[in-house]
């Protein structure tokens, strides 16, 4: 149990989490699929058990993570209004209006 611990410390499990949520991931076995083939966000691509995965993602700390989420949500809608105002490409503008 230490060693999958160890795999999954902290900042591989906000990356899970995050993404779990922002890519709508349906379940920790999907999750698990996922870590073990790509990277999400900064962390490597990493192998663990299911049942490590799901211990971990029970006995994760929710304020740790509530505290994060909502600093990041900050920072996304800033940059979703930053983008709202800019302006599009031609190619863009072209297909809203065709299609």
């Amino acid at each position: 149990m230490s060693y999958a611990r160890n795999l999954l410390s902290l900042p591989l499990m906000l990356a899970a989490v995050l993404t779990m949520v922002w890519r709508q991931v349906p379940s920790a076995r999907e999750l698990n699929r996922m870590l073990a083939r790509e990277n999400l966000l900064w962390a490597k691509a990493t192998q663990v058990s299911q049942q490590a995965l799901s211990q971990r993602l029970l006995s994760f700390p929710a304020s740790m993570f509530e505290k994060v989420l909502t600093d990041l949500l900050v920072q996304l809608n800033q940059r979703w209004q930053t983008r709202q105002k800019r302006t599009l490409p031609l190619s863009v503008v072209y297909a809203k209006q065709h299609f």
